[in-house]
Parts: structure tokens; sequence; C-alpha cells
């Protein structure tokens, strides 16, 4: 500040405009070395504090922040560096869906043929609307949110291992340019990586920016990061419809989410309650590390548990809830039930959406509202439901069967067993993540379609040329829309009733303008 001062009134003395002057220096420099000029100041400080390390630091230690150096040349170089993250992102996502596609079935499976088989016996002469709900309701339904927990663990080891390794410090660094268009720096990505987990963390890591505008804006756009709730949705919707492509199709879901929320900063950064300071990035790039098995683990336990706790909780009770208004007034016909009654209501609405051509997706929105796993458990309910005399015959069939129940529990280890095998000789077969990009055969679809969940939403647009399109479109509008209940008590409590209001609606309009424009455009192109 002394230099800048003594600077100016020496160009003031001798009649030079000081503002243009540094104007021009800025200028010149970004021109010489092609980067913004807090890039070219930072690279320069980075520069001397680098030689300074290098003269006073162990060999061991030189080492290995020599080896950092010369990897994120690489990682953070400002050409490949992004196509390079969204390589890498695309490929977990690979590993996550080979990887736990086998244990999905095999969970499939333990609920549907053993948990519930027996179940089934056990509720066997009680009233119908009893073994529909215990059936239906709580077997089917939490049995339907719980299949997909084998996916959710592998994508929460991955992400703990990018995390503990050093490299998502990088990604926020790697966004900060993005990030300053929208009038943030890249530490405002931080909340926003933490909401690919949850976004209930992500609105209160707004604590750490400097400013309130900066702490609204980025709390306005961070629930549109694609949460872990959110994974089982898409887990089932491309299994059923984008079979070996799944991988690359939730990676376009992350994708679309980052770019909604750019865009949406964008906009709402030209208002004043938004309006942020452009301060330049201060984050720490630790050197990379070997990430320790401990740290992974309990942080996927820790993730995992808060899924498990809210499964059989918070989820069970609203799907108790669903289960009565899918079963009722028509003792389990589902197409007559009150339910279908609400989602033929608002359907018409949606109908530019392409997904609303259906009753049971736009019905599963309401409840997506109180947690977005109750999506996958509602469609285990609806589309997967049967009438109660069948569940009495499949009943009756279980118990003349000579199979015992030990026999069955021997099968379910064995079919665990080769799930077991089965995952890793899908992580590690290099010909499943470049099938990411080819379209599945019909042997790989038929081994798909024998998970029961699958198969059945898979018969929402059977024979309809559009299917994909309606599927990707209802997976956009549940990415956008308003994420839970507990994000939006904490964003009261963060940021007050009035702000709480504004974001609700600006999460309804977003996911259905999104949903419109991705079916319509898709469909002149398809």
């Amino acid at each position: 500040e002394r230099d800048s001062w003594f600077n100016e009134t020496v160009l003031k003395e001798s009649g030079i405009d000081f503002k243009n002057f540094e104007e021009e220096r800025i200028e010149k420099l970004e021109k010489k070395y092609e980067n913004d000029i807090e890039t070219i100041l930072a690279e320069q400080r980075y520069g001397v504090v680098n030689g300074i390390l290098k003269q006073t630091l162990s060999t061991s230690l030189k080492s290995r922040l020599d080896f950092t150096e010369k990897l994120d040349k690489i990682l953070l170089h400002r050409i490949v560096g992004l196509p390079l993250f969204l390589i890498i992102i695309a490929g977990v996502m690979g590993f996550v869906f080979n990887g736990s596609a086998p244990f999905i079935d095999w969970v499939d499976g333990f609920f549907a043929d053993f948990v519930g088989k027996y179940v089934g016996i056990l509720v066997e002469g009680t009233p119908e609307w009893v073994q529909g709900l215990v059936v239906d309701g709580i077997v089917g339904g939490v049995g339907g949110v719980l299949t997909f927990v084998p996916l959710m663990v592998l994508l929460y080891f991955f992400l703990a291992v990018l995390e503990e390794s050093g490299y998502m410090n990088r990604v926020a660094f790697l966004m900060d340019k993005i990030m300053r268009k929208v009038g943030l720096n890249g530490k405002a990505f931080v909340p926003m990586v933490i909401g690919f987990g949850c976004t209930v963390p992500a609105i209160y890591a707004t604590r750490t920016l400097e400013d309130e505008n900066s702490r609204r804006l980025t709390a306005a756009i961070s629930p549109f990061m694609s949460c872990g709730a959110r994974l089982p949705v898409y887990g089932l919707f491309t299994a059923a419809f984008f079979g070996t492509k799944a991988g690359i199709t939730v990676a376009s879901l992350y994708l679309l989410g980052i770019f909604v929320a750019i865009g949406m900063g964008m906009f709402l950064n030209r208002f004043p309650q938004f309006k942020t300071q452009n301060t330049a990035l201060l984050i720490e790039l630790p050197p990379y590390r070997i990430p320790s098995l401990k740290v992974i683990f309990n942080s996927t336990w820790n993730r995992l548990k808060e899924y498990l706790k809210k499964a059989t909780t918070v989820i069970l009770g609203v799907l108790i809830l669903l289960w009565a208004l899918t079963y009722f007034p028509n003792n389990g016909d589902a197409s007559k039930s009150y339910m279908a009654s609400i989602g033929r209501v608002i359907s018409p609405v949606l109908q530019p959406t392409g997904f609303a051509n259906r009753w049971e997706p736009v019905a599963a929105i309401l409840p997506s509202i109180a947690a977005k796993e109750v999506v996958v458990g509602f469609m285990a309910q609806v589309l997967e439901d049967e009438p109660v005399e069948n569940q009495e015959t499949e009943i009756e069939e279980a118990v003349e069967e000579e199979t015992t129940f030990m026999q069955d529990f021997k099968d379910q280890i064995i079919g665990l067993g080769l799930a077991t095998k089965d995952s890793i000789l899908g992580m590690i077969d290099i010909r499943n993540v470049s099938g990411l990009f080819a379209a599945p055969d019909e042997e790989t679809i038929a081994e798909e379609n024998g998970n029961g969940l699958i198969e059945a939403t898979s018969k929402l647009w059977e024979n309809d040329d559009h299917g994909s399109l309606r599927a990707y479109s209802f997976m956009a509008f549940i990415l956008l829309v308003v994420p839970c209940a507990v994000t939006l008590a904490a964003i009261k409590q963060e940021f007050g009733w009035k702000f709480l209001g504004f974001v609700t609606l600006f999460m309804i309009g977003i996911p259905y303008i999104v949903s419109t424009l991705i079916f319509q455009i898709g469909k002149l192109l398809i």
C-alpha cells in the first residue's frame, strides 16, 4: 500500500493518470504471460516460495514436493486440467457402476426372494391390507431403497480417495476462473463439492466465505450439485434405460448440475442482494499423498450410516404413507389410488417435460422433497405391485416347496460370493470401462433386466421411441428440484424465511425449464 501511494503521488506530480498507468501495466503483463493478473501474481509468489523451500527442506520432503509439482503441471494445466477432471469423474462413475451392478442384483433378489418370501409366510392369514403394508409397504419399499446401498458405498469410497489424495482441493483451483464468471472465487466451489455428498453440510460450509452476498449466492446454487441421495434414482433409471452407458449418463448429470449452477450464479450475480466482491482465491494445495485406508473407510461408513439412518426412520415413515396413498381406496390397485389421482392432476402442467405422460414419475416428485431416496421405494411399490391374491398364491407355493429356510439362506450366501467375484472382475476388466461409451448388446440387456425393479421401471416407456429421453428428463428434474426437507431447514436457519421462499420457488422453476428444454430439443435431434 505504501509503494502504491508513493507511485500514485509521483505519477500525479508528473501529470500521469495513475489508474490508466496501472491498467496499461496489467494489460502488458497479461499479454506477455497469456494469463490473468491474479494468476500471474500468484505464480510469482509461489515461485519465490518454492525457491526458498528447495533450499531449506529435507531430501525426502523435497522429492515429495517435486513429485507434486510435476503432477500439478499436468492436472492443473490451463488447457488439459479440466478435461482430465471430467475424464477422472467419468472413470470413477464407470468403476462405481461396474462394481456395484452384481451387488445390486443380489440385494434386490435377497429382499424379493428371501426376506419378502418368509415375511409373507409370517403374515399369512392376516387381513389383506396388513399383508400389503408389510410385504409391499415396508419390505418392498425399504428393500428398494437399500438395493442401491452397494452403489453408494463405492461412490463414497472413491470420493473419499479423491479427497484424501489432495486432488479435490485442486478441483477448487481448477474451477477458480470459471467461478469468477459467477462473481465468486474457487473457494466457493468447495461447498459445491461438499454438495456432491450431501447438500445440508454444503449450506453450512458457506460460513467459510468472506461476505454475506457470497454466502447467499453459493447457498442458492449449491443445491444443484448432485448429492448422494439422488444416486439411487440415477442407478434405477440408467440401468433400466441406458444399459452399459449408465456411467457416462450419470457423469453427464453431475456436469449438468455444475453447468446449471454456474449459469444461475451468473444470472443471480446481476442483482444487488447477490452481487459479490471478486476476491482472489487463497486455498491450500497439500502435497499428493497415498490415502489412509482407515480414513477412507471411516468417511465411507459415516456417509453410509447417515443414509441408513434415514432409510430406517424418515424414509420408512414416508414410504408407509405412500403405500397407504397407493393402496387405498381400491385395495392395492395403484392405477386407481389416491396417489395416481394426484399424479394425473399435476401431469398436464408437466407435459412439456416429456416424462409426465405417465403418472408414476409425476407422483414421485412430491415425496422426493422429503427425501430423494423415497423415489426408488415409491417406484418399487407402484411398479412391482401385484394383487394380494397373487401374493397369497406365491406364498402357498413357497410353503409347498421342499426347500427349507437354511437351504434358501445358503443359496443367498453363495449368491453373495458370486456377486463379489463378478464385482471385482467388472472393475478390473478394461472392456467394461470402454463399454460406457458403447451401446449394450442383447445379452447385456437380458442380464440387467434380471433385476425385478429395473425390469418393471423399463416398462414405464416400453416401446417408446423417446423412452430414454423421457427417463433422462425425469432424472434431470430430480437433480434440480428442491433437494430435501432437511436442506430447506438448513437454509432457513442460515438465511431466514424470505431467502428460503425464494430458493424453493427458484428450485421448482429451474428444473421445469431445464427438463422441458432437454426433452423438446432432444426430441428434435433424435
